[in-house]
């Protein structure tokens, strides 16, 4: 019943803001609400916002103009339908430092850092750490087409890890993430690809610290997985030469079938038809379904 009160509580409350076009000034709230839109959040410091942040905006038929961004009208509506934005207090940035900077590269923390517009997924991880300015200025429709992501594809993962961070949580959402990768534009694959590996060193800290049974066969699905990586971002014959290495009678049985999918893929990929085939029995039907994304 709580639930279903905060629920309405904060669709009342999005419809308000949305309507006012005010950005929000609670990071906690706009994650909460992002997951319940199934959209990215779009973040920026509270020093950026305070002076005129100049964007490009781009009319039906490509022509650009620019705009302040927290001034313009129709710079507003533009964010309010996409994503969920919020300004960061900067008295915030200690924490979230802490939360979000811990065995990030330099491009992640360089993003994190700057006066840049951030798009974050609803557990606050940036996605656009390798976008960059139009002539020192942000195109914002760019930004929209890139990172106006959709995130229903990912409900129940991303809903599972909001409320419970743990192994099973943080390795399911980076496996559906690599799923969403899969599908995703080519202009976004890698940086979807770069959110599941945030989620998945995640999952492989908690794992090391673990001692659950199958402790092995879990360590050898997460490294088979950034095979799959590899596949997702067409490094075919790159798979193809770390599964030669590989002898095939050291796979777990709950990794039969991913191991099948990844030699399956990795071939046909490099033009081995026939080679391919045997492994096809082998495959899932879902990631049979896969494939003409990853072999083109």
């Amino acid at each position: 019943m709580k639930k279903v009160v905060f629920t309405l509580f904060l669709s009342i409350f999005m419809i308000s803001f949305a309507s006012s076009q005010e950005w929000l000034t609670s990071f906690k709230f706009a994650k909460r609400l992002a997951l319940m839109e199934d959209k990215m959040i779009l973040a920026v410091w509270e020093n950026s916002s305070s002076h005129a942040y100049p964007v490009f905006i781009e009319d039906s038929k490509g022509n650009k103009y620019q705009v302040r961004l927290f001034e313009d009208e129709n710079a507003a509506k533009l964010v309010w339908e996409y994503f969920v934005p919020v300004i960061i207090s900067e008295s915030n940035y200690d924490d979230l430092a802490a939360e979000y900077l811990t065995d990030k590269n330099y491009q992640y923390k360089d993003r994190f850092n700057d006066d840049f517009l951030k798009v974050m997924d609803p557990n606050g991880n940036i996605i656009n750490t390798g976008f960059q300015d139009e002539y020192g200025i942000l195109n914002l429709t760019r930004l929209i087409r890139s990172y106006a992501l959709n995130l229903s594809f990912l409900k129940s993962e991303m809903t599972g890890y909001f409320e419970n961070k743990s192994f099973s949580s943080a390795f399911r959402l980076a496996v559906k993430y690599l799923d969403f990768a899969t599908y995703a534009k080519d202009d976004v694959k890698k940086e979807i690809v770069n959110l599941s590996d945030i989620y998945m060193n995640e999952a492989k800290s908690l794992l090391e610290k673990s001692n659950f049974d199958n402790k092995s066969a879990l360590t050898q699905k997460i490294e088979l997985l950034d095979l799959n990586k590899d596949l997702i971002l067409g490094r075919h014959r790159k798979v193809y030469r770390a599964l030669k290495k590989t002898n095939e009678t050291s796979i777990d049985k709950i990794n039969k079938s991913l191991y099948a999918f990844l030699q399956y893929a990795s071939l046909k990929g490099i033009g081995k038809i026939e080679e391919s085939l045997k492994w096809q029995d082998q495959v899932s039907q879902n990631d049979l379904n896969k494939i003409k994304f990853l072999v083109k």
